[in-house]
């Protein structure tokens, strides 16, 4: 049968033989070759913005490092500046002086333990029953913010006693919140930061 095959037939068998190999290699071969470089060339994208992350992130370390030491000192400071919880009653003796040097009638303090917002830091829910016309009031309420104690006012309701009156009695029901530390004495840790 190859006999009858002439030169002609031949060539072009070869050729289509030739053009089916190629065809065959280029959808097998090249093409799965050319998405494995386009695989490689976006790993190389995505590990060359993470090789520069960390770069940036080990030039900013130090400044991290002195920015995490200020907040330590920061806390140390703070821990420092709650009232111990033995020196409770000076709070106490502090919010009456306040009200009697301001002429607010200071009826009752009550307090009761409230939740703990930090591991060694104990709230104390306090309420103070006050008696007062409203500028003597206010008076002690500006007063309650130099105290340098940390607290926060969670409530404050007023009810007019005698309303006929052009500077009537407030009866004040003051709700508030004082923190006291009751954990070892914080250490003072070395302040260092940015600017340092």
């Amino acid at each position: 049968m190859l006999a009858k095959i002439g030169q002609r037939e031949i060539a072009i068998i070869v050729i289509v033989l030739s053009l089916l190999a190629a065809g065959a290699w280029y959808f097998t071969w090249y093409t799965g070759a050319q998405t494995h470089i386009q695989e490689l060339q976006d790993e190389i994208g995505r590990l060359e913005i993470q090789k520069q992350r960390g770069l940036a992130a080990r030039r900013a370390q130090p400044q991290l490092e002195a920015t995490i030491r200020d907040y330590e000192a920061q806390i140390a400071e703070f821990l420092k500046a709650l009232p111990p919880r033995e020196e409770f009653a000076s709070v106490l003796d502090a919010l009456s002086e306040r009200a009697n040097a301001t002429g607010v009638t200071l009826r009752s303090i009550s307090r009761s333990p409230a939740g703990s917002p930090v591991e060694d830091v104990r709230a104390v829910n306090v309420t103070l029953s006050l008696e007062s016309p409203f500028p003597e009031l206010f008076v002690f309420l500006k007063r309650l913010e130099t105290m340098r104690r940390f607290s926060t006012i969670d409530g404050l309701a007023m009810t007019i006693g005698d309303a006929e009156t052009t500077n009537p009695t407030l009866s004040t029901n003051l709700t508030m919140t004082v923190y006291v530390y009751e954990g070892t004495p914080p250490t003072d840790v070395q302040e260092g930061g940015a600017g340092q």
